[in-house]
């Protein structure tokens, strides 16, 4: 059985729900590592045999870098040891660390209220959730794109509609790396949203939902012109 958790593995599953869901079109919308799973979905759409008998018919990328290392590469290497397993993970995400990351990721920190830092946290007690974190460390070598795989991944999915978004104050994904991923797509539109960081549907969602609704609009009526 392959590793649900490397991304070839996350390209099916999120293929597979849409189809079990009935969703034949449908417009992805991933945030940070998230978008690049929407656009390999994509790719994988494009380039073979549908066999989820599922239409991308646009991609919005929220806050995405190809190239951004996630996981430093020696942390990965002592994830990948049971010292790490046992000592790093559990310690490291029940403390501070957790604020730490959290508050860099939001331009406005004072939005970040303790009952909101306590939701993140939430999914700190399910059953097995640092094990699962563990296996997303280890193998997040994957959402570091080379050069060369990131402008194959783009160069695939250059036609299709990508609407580009980007926190103007995002510490995390910096504005000029959105503007540059967004030039390589020949039929994308980028929007950065003013006063906002790396989390615009928790920090702008007016702003976002603003971006976000023309874009499914002309998607719509596109398909609507298609259909007659």
């Amino acid at each position: 059985m392959p590793n649900p958790y490397t991304l070839e593995s996350q390209v099916d599953l999120l293929l597979s729900f849409c189809s079990e869901m009935g969703f034949s079109s449908v417009v992805l919308v991933g945030h940070d590592d998230g978008g690049l799973l929407a656009l390999m979905a994509a790719q994988k759409v494009q380039a073979s045999v549908n066999s989820f008998n599922v239409t991308i018919k646009g991609v919005v990328l929220l806050n995405v870098s190809l190239s951004r290392e996630v996981v430093p590469a020696f942390a990965r290497i002592l994830l990948r040891t049971s010292l790490g397993k046992k000592h790093l993970v559990r310690p490291l995400l029940r403390t501070e660390i957790t604020q730490v990351v959290n508050r860099r990721a939001w331009y406005d920190a004072t939005k970040l209220t303790m009952d909101v830092l306590s939701l993140y946290k939430a999914p700190l007690c399910v059953e097995g959730w640092d094990e699962a974190l563990h296996e997303i460390g280890r193998l997040s070598y994957e959402t570091f794109l080379s050069p060369k795989n990131a402008e194959s991944l783009l160069k695939a999915v250059e036609d299709m509609p990508v609407l580009v978004i980007a926190g103007a104050e995002d510490a995390l994904v910096s504005l000029k790396s959105s503007q540059a991923m967004a030039s390589k797509l020949v039929n994308s539109r980028l929007v950065a949203i003013s006063g906002c960081g790396h989390l615009p549907h928790e920090e702008c969602p007016k702003a976002l939902l603003a971006a976000i609704s023309p874009f499914l609009s002309r998607l719509l009526s596109k398909q609507d012109m298609h259909s007659q």
